[in-house]
């Protein structure tokens, strides 16, 4: 009997020990995610001081932050280095450069503009453009100038703009 008790006592320590271990490991990890964050804050912070209503996303890749800035909600995305990848923000289809307009009006005349959004990025400024043409929906980036940089299919019309890709 007193064997019985003394293994049973054993088991016990055994698994209390055990389970100690597990939470030490899962206290340990969030502190690097909030250190990471914290260096992401600063970047933010330093790149928009007066930014206002900020909220930020953890996603796979890295962190996205919301936020509103001189009445305008904008979306900005960091790396896991805390390194600024991109800014972008709805504008109004009369916001869009003129040479994208032209654009639009020569290669997507059958396609009505749903939403515009301008991005800032390290390699530059460019802007997206969501079009529709009956069920299709399209999503296509250009340069300032006009260029075409990438019209992403969401709705099987590849075909009708591939030749563009080679412009």
């Amino acid at each position: 009997m007193k064997s019985f008790k003394l293994l049973l006592v054993l088991s016990m320590l055994l698994i209390t020990i055990s389970c100690s271990e597990q939470k030490t490991e899962e206290v340990h990890e969030p502190e690097v995610t909030t250190t990471v964050l914290d260096n992401i804050k600063s970047a933010f912070s330093e790149k928009y001081p007066n930014a206002k209503d900020v909220e930020w996303k953890q996603e796979e890749d890295g962190w996205e932050v919301e936020f509103e800035l001189d009445g305008i909600e904008y979306e900005a995305e960091y790396d896991l280095d805390g390194d600024w990848l991109n800014t972008e923000h709805e504008i109004s289809e009369s916001e869009l450069p003129e040479m994208i307009q032209n654009t639009l009006d020569g290669e997507y005349t059958a396609y009505a503009i749903m939403e515009v959004e301008k991005y800032d990025s390290r390699e530059g400024a460019y802007y997206e453009v969501k079009l529709r043409k009956g069920g299709d929906i399209e999503e296509a980036k250009f340069y300032p100038n006009g260029k075409i940089i990438a019209p992403k299919d969401n709705a099987n019309s590849d075909k009708e703009h591939s030749e563009m890709d080679n412009d």
